[in-house]
């Protein structure tokens, strides 16, 4: 009951039927008796003011009560709480602004909707069960499975103990009487899982017709470590298995869930759009090829990811765990990817990396996909309730690059690296560096490929391929196949367009890295190093970069000066402001004595790459660089929008290829690696899946966070993390059954809340300016208008705002127009500022019953004094005014309103603005100090997307007031300079607004769509490619590494610390 509000923002009737008890039982109190005042419970006043019933009810209904205000020890809970209640009833027709008390049948029927939810919740659980108790007339004794639901069921609905009412246990209460006891009984609620034996080598699985063996039938090494005898017999390794199935049954067994299964079948689908997966190519081509698994859209589409990390971090033990996570992609794009609905399917132990024995692992849940494939399980669906049979299919699998050849059988190293170009690579190999510069084939050709030359699943071979040891024929030089993945028994997995997905997550952080380690010239990370430069002679003509014969090296064009670098790491540490939660604090990443950015995550990459990287470097480097830059930057900005049009991808498909033509010109042949050719193919399999949200790293890179922290037990850190996850999921799927009031992870509300309830008032059709959800934060002050000048202004714009008055509006044109023929539009809005508010007071009589009550209001204007805060909430906006918000780390006080022409201003003001009368108006208005938006003048717009903002400039034509809820919010980020120029430009950077949800760690930014492509110039041939402002020459470090020696599926013990966001990509 004390949460009052839905996510629409309206109170809901749950919140006011519990109200109404609270008001009853506080009303019963003597003193309220005979005052008519009570102690105001809402979260204002928090019990310390004493005020009338209907001023305490008008205090509830909109803010809430007070937090953990559970026992109204304040309103008289204890005293004579079973008396009966008279004839006090509740209306049908509730007045929100009066108060009810209800009768004692009402207060009954609330008491009592709490065991009845958990009646709900334990009826979801078993629904099978349940089913089939209502189906069956003459049944036998029940089962093992069917008294345990019994069990839960009876205690489901009875209460703690008699007439239990309060949230206190007294004496012989049926509490469990230990943690253990309440352990059991939330486990009887999850999910199952099991343990397998693995050998301690990882060759194989003690699994299936393998369970009973005692030692591994490949290495021979024991199954057992030696006991005494009488001792329970302990496994040298186990995994972990969660079957995939009873976690899909559960979605369609949950109320909240199983509806929207069926979204991906239902939902309009605009023609040319894709916003989900169900949208293309890749989807569509496997319901045309199954149409008999396409016809019942009940049936489940699932994605597999993996990837490793270390559960001790990186000052640990070296210990490499892999998860392995199915996630369903039936639900809507704003329930898809939720980090509960990516299910932990397989935990592989460690501490050994898993390497070329992952297929080992993977065994139980290809086996079961393979029967969800072809026979199904038979499902409840509570939404329809009818039973079905549950089919699915693996759509794809995601990971980085590494493990992208762990799952497919390709080694994603060496000249043939590619996944896509395979043996028909032009790539060559470089003699002193060793790295690489770099039709599709369908899944019946690769799978002839694959046996053609002998490759074979280490299932067969052995997780250390023991038999035989030695690679396919012609690995390295015709193909690299290192084995036939075991996802090739699916048998449906020949016929998928897309099998496996490049991860642009990490994709665009080695690009990045590349970029930056490159341009900062940093030692054993640059791309241009002096092995680089021995290999130009062979390969281009740039001389003028080679190394002269005294050993001197010329500087290149993008090589950083002292002076840049400066410019650019203060930019970052200190010139820099984004709004609260845009992106972490950027300036940690600045080693001033290393001269390099270092403990950059995947996100600040991604931050960086798409929103800084096109004026980062504006002044820094020439034009050419820039440009080349610039146009890879709008690459990745417009491939990771949340909506994707054919036409879209059509044109970045065909854009990649000029942005890396053009970087060729100017960066050497050692800058291309495998990761900056793969961006090639991002367009291809954009087309085939969809938005790349749905197919990169970062939910799962999250969630494997999330199981990092679950490792309490050190000791058994598996165990610890499965036992974790269970609880979670059980968590997951009870809290949609409790009580509203129940706090739980999915409804605490973050810090960008916005208070989620609408203003209120006692008459209907009230216009929409006026119940806009937002919440006045910091210190509130009354204070009178500072002018009538600015009262007059304000309710000018407020009225010209409301949609019910546009045809005032035009009747006054016309009067004006008639009265002075031919004035200009300058004129005619000059007088409708001055004259409009005083010209429709005349139109209409106090008295016209014809207007509602508010309309009278409205346009006899404001009170004297309003309301004014220096922080408002609003729409996943957090908004201060500069004069608070200019003292502060962030920048939160940049608006932006959209229109024919877009205005960006400097928020000045947060003012409440309240109408008299019976009815009281209220809403928020934004005063502001807005820039010249003349083109050119006050506003630049590039071809690279970035607007640029001339501070200097202001602009007072333009309405200083704006409605709240007309604001986006923008940075204003300057140019990082190493001269100072006459014009001082801005760079405006849109903020993505946040939800109200609490999100630790919110999702990566994306643009919501890109309505056009910019088609990118070409660089010059003939540029010059030295430094002009630094003639000299310098000495370049020796190439630190050489990752290309290192063999993937050597042996090796030590383990990786998965954090991928650092995993360098091995060169081609």
């Amino acid at each position: 009951m004390y949460a009052h509000k839905d996510s629409t923002g309206k109170v809901t009737d749950e919140f006011l039927n519990g109200a109404e008890i609270f008001m009853y039982q506080a009303g019963q109190t003597p003193l309220t008796k005979e005052t008519g005042k009570m102690f105001c419970p809402c979260c204002k006043c928090k019990n310390t003011k004493f005020a009338a019933s209907e001023t305490v009810w008008k205090h509830i209904v909109n803010r809430g009560f007070t937090p953990h205000y559970y026992i109204w020890f304040n309103h008289g809970e204890g005293d004579n709480r079973n008396e009966a209640s008279g004839s006090n009833h509740v209306e049908n027709v509730r007045n929100r602004d009066e108060p009810h008390f209800p009768s004692e049948s009402v207060i009954q029927e609330n008491h009592m909707l709490d065991h009845d939810r958990m009646h709900d919740m334990v009826t979801d659980a078993f629904r099978e069960t349940t089913s089939v108790i209502e189906e069956v007339e003459n049944v036998e004794g029940p089962n093992l499975d069917a008294k345990r639901f019994y069990e839960l069921l009876s205690a489901a609905n009875e209460p703690i103990y008699e007439g239990c009412r309060e949230e206190y246990l007294p004496e012989d209460n049926l509490c469990a009487e230990s943690y253990y006891e309440i352990q059991k009984l939330v486990h009887s609620l999850g999910l199952p899982s099991e343990m397998i034996d693995v050998c301690i080598d990882n060759c194989m699985i003690y699994w299936g017709k393998d369970s009973e063996l005692l030692e591994c039938k490949f290495c021979k090494k024991p199954r057992y470590k030696p006991q005494g005898r009488g001792r329970n017999r302990v496994p040298y390794q186990r995994m972990w298995y969660l079957p995939i199935k009873d976690r899909l049954k559960r979605l369609y067994q949950s109320e909240k869930t199983a509806a929207s299964m069926r979204w991906h079948a239902e939902h309009d689908q605009k023609e040319g759009e894709i916003n989900h997966l169900s949208d293309a190519k890749a989807w569509k081509h496997l319901n045309n090829v199954y149409p008999d698994f396409a016809s019942n859209p009940r049936n489940v589409y699932l994605g597999l990811c993996t990837d490793g990390f270390s559960p001790f971090g990186m000052s640990g033990r070296q210990y490499s765990l892999w998860p392995v996570f199915l996630t369903p992609y039936n639900l809507p794009p704003e329930m898809c990817m939720e980090k509960e609905l990516l299910f932990m399917s397989i935990l592989i132990p460690g501490p050994k990396h898993p390497k070329r024995s992952l297929d080992v692992f993977l065994q139980p849940l290809i086996e079961e996909l393979k029967e969800l494939w072809s026979t199904g399980v038979q499902t409840y669906d509570c939404s329809t309730r009818t039973n079905f049979t549950m089919r699915a299919v693996l759509l794809w699998t995601i990971s980085d690059f590494p493990a992208y050849g762990m799952l497919s059988g390709w080694t994603t190293h060496g000249r043939l690296s590619c996944p896509y170009c395979m043996g028909s690579t032009d790539a060559f190999q470089l003699k002193h560096v060793r790295d690489t510069a770099p039709p599709y084939l369908s899944g019946e050709e690769i799978e002839k490929d694959i046996d053609y030359y002998g490759g074979q699943s280490t299932v067969v071979k052995g997780g250390n391929w023991h038999n035989p040891p030695n690679m396919p024929n012609g690995y390295g030089t015709q193909h690299n196949w290192h084995k036939k993945s075991i996802f090739w028994e699916l048998p449906y997995w020949k016929d998928l367009l897309l099998r496996h997905n490049l991860d642009v997550m990490h994709i665009e952080k080695n690009f990045f890295d590349n970029i930056m380690n490159t341009l900062l010239n940093v030692p054993g990370k640059t791309k241009d190093n002096k092995n680089s430069r021995l290999d130009l002679p062979a390969l281009c003509s740039r001389i003028e970069l080679h190394i002269m014969n005294d050993g001197r090296i010329p500087v290149p064009i993008f090589r950083l000066s002292a002076q840049t670098k400066a410019a650019l790491f203060k930019w970052v540490a200190s010139d820099m402001k984004f709004s609260d939660g845009y992106v972490s604090n950027l300036s940690r990443c600045v080693d001033h004595q290393g001269q390099k950015f270092s403990g950059m995550k995947s996100h600040d990459c991604h931050v960086f790459m798409q929103r800084l990287l096109p004026f980062a470097l504006a002044e820094l480097v020439p034009k050419e660089v820039h440009e080349a830059l610039a146009g890879i930057r709008a690459f990745f900005r417009d491939l990771s929008a949340r909506t994707l049009t054919v036409d879209v991808i059509t044109q970045l498909d065909a854009n990649i290829q000029i942005l890396m033509c053009n970087l060729e010109k100017i960066f050497p042949p050692s800058f291309f690696d495998v990761m900056e050719h793969l961006v090639i193919h991002l367009p291809y399999e954009a087309m085939l899946r969809g938005p790349v949200h749905n197919g990169w790293m970062y939910p799962y890179e999250r969630a494997i966070k999330y199981l990092k922290g679950k490792a309490k037990n050190l000791a058994r850190v598996e165990g610890s993390i499965v036992a974790g996850s269970l609880n979670e999921e059980t968590s997951h799927f009870t809290s949609y059954y409790f009580a509203s009031q129940v706090r739980t992870k999915k409804k605490n509300t973050s810090r960008y809340d916005d208070g989620g309830v609408m203003p209120t008032y006692i008459v209907e059709d009230v216009p929409d300016i006026f119940t806009q959800i937002g919440r006045l934060g910091g210190k509130l002050k009354e204070v009178w208008w500072s002018s009538s000048e600015d009262a007059h202004s304000a309710h000018t714009y407020i009225l010209l705002n409301c949609e019910e008055i546009e045809s005032f509006e035009s009747d006054f044109f016309a009067q004006v127009e008639e009265a002075i023929p031919g004035i200009s539009t300058a004129d005619l809005n000059k007088r409708k500022d001055q004259h409009f508010v005083k010209w429709l007071k005349t139109q209409v009589d106090y008295d016209d019953q014809f207007y509602p009550q508010w309309f009278h209001e409205l346009i006899q204007g404001p009170v004297g004094k309003v309301t004014i805060a220096s922080m408002y909430f609003t729409r996943g906006y957090t908004f201060h005014t500069y004069e608070y918000g200019s003292r502060r780390a962030t920048m939160n006080y940049g608006v932006c309103v959209k229109g024919e022409t877009d205005f960006y201003g400097i928020l000045k003001e947060i003012i409440e603005v309240e109408f008299p009368g019976v009815v009281k108006l209220k809403c928020v208005l934004f005063k502001c100090d807005w820039f010249d938006p003349t083109v050119n003048r006050g506003v630049q717009y590039s071809k690279f997307g970035v607007v640029d903002i001339n501070a200097s400039r202001r602009y007072n034509k333009f309405e200083s007031y704006i409605l709240a809820s007309q604001a986006d919010q923008v940075c204003f980020v300057p140019y990082p300079k190493i001269r100072q120029s006459g014009i001082s430009w801005l760079a405006a950077i849109k903020v993505t607004p946040r939800g109200r949800v609490v999100n630790d760690d919110p999702p990566p930014l994306q643009e919501d769509a890109v309505n056009e492509v910019e088609v990118p110039e070409q660089v010059e041939d003939d540029i010059l490619l030295i430094d002009p402002h630094n003639p000299g020459y310098e000495e370049l470090p020796d190439d630190a590494t050489n990752e290309a020696n290192e063999d993937e599926f050597e042996e090796n013990d030590e383990a990786d610390d998965v954090s991928d966001d650092e995993c360098q990509v091995p060169l081609c």
